[in-house]
């Protein structure tokens, strides 16, 4: 019973994997390849659709992690010492608070701002945050995946090392979003922008 409730876990976890980690990157790259474009309806739909997938992936990683905290409880409690668990739960925590953010702010932005380049009518703050919610996106997606594919570190490197390889590469990718996406000028309105073509 407890071999089938595993891998029925892992199931879970790698389908909520796929679909979060999926969306996330084909969302992350389309907006970043039409940065530059004016938003359509088409467009914001398409964000709003990906969006639903990601929250669905991310969803079923908080089910299948919880039930392989209390199948570990149960079965294998040794593995609850495992430094990796911890900075996985707590990556994949930053991720749900992101995900906050994208549906409070990005997406209500995005609607209201057909007929511009998503950023155009952002101040140089708003810039900055929504670029940093993208790259939390990207980097806390591919975080648990990586930790999951390296089995050397069970047991072997800490809590904090792990989270502070993580703060330096969301670091990083903070920088590099903030650079490639911020536009030098935004157009003050549409007949400026339209002029400008």
């Amino acid at each position: 019973m407890s071999n089938y409730l595993r891998v029925a876990l892992r199931l879970l976890h790698f389908i909520g994997l796929v679909l979060g980690l999926g969306a996330a990157t084909l969302l992350d790259l389309m907006l970043f390849k039409r940065r530059k474009e004016p938003l359509t309806d088409d467009m914001v739909a398409t964000v709003e659709m990906f969006s639903k997938v990601v929250f669905f992936g991310l969803a079923l990683l908080w089910i299948s992690g919880v039930g392989f905290l209390l199948h570990y409880a149960q079965f294998d409690p040794q593995k609850l010492a495992n430094p990796k668990i911890l900075a996985k739960i707590v990556i994949v925590f930053i991720l749900s608070i992101n995900g906050f953010f994208i549906h409070s702010l990005v997406l209500p932005h995005l609607r209201a701002s057909v007929g511009w380049p998503s950023l155009a009518q952002l101040n140089r703050g708003r810039r900055w945050l929504f670029c940093s919610i993208g790259a939390v996106s990207a980097v806390s997606w591919y975080a648990p995946l990586l930790l999951g594919a390296v089995p050397q570190l069970n047991f072997v490197v800490p809590t904090l090392t792990i989270l502070t390889g993580y703060a330096i590469i969301l670091s990083l990718a903070m920088l590099a979003a903030i650079v490639s996406l911020l536009p030098q000028h935004a157009p003050q309105n549409r007949l400026d922008m339209i002029g400008a073509r």
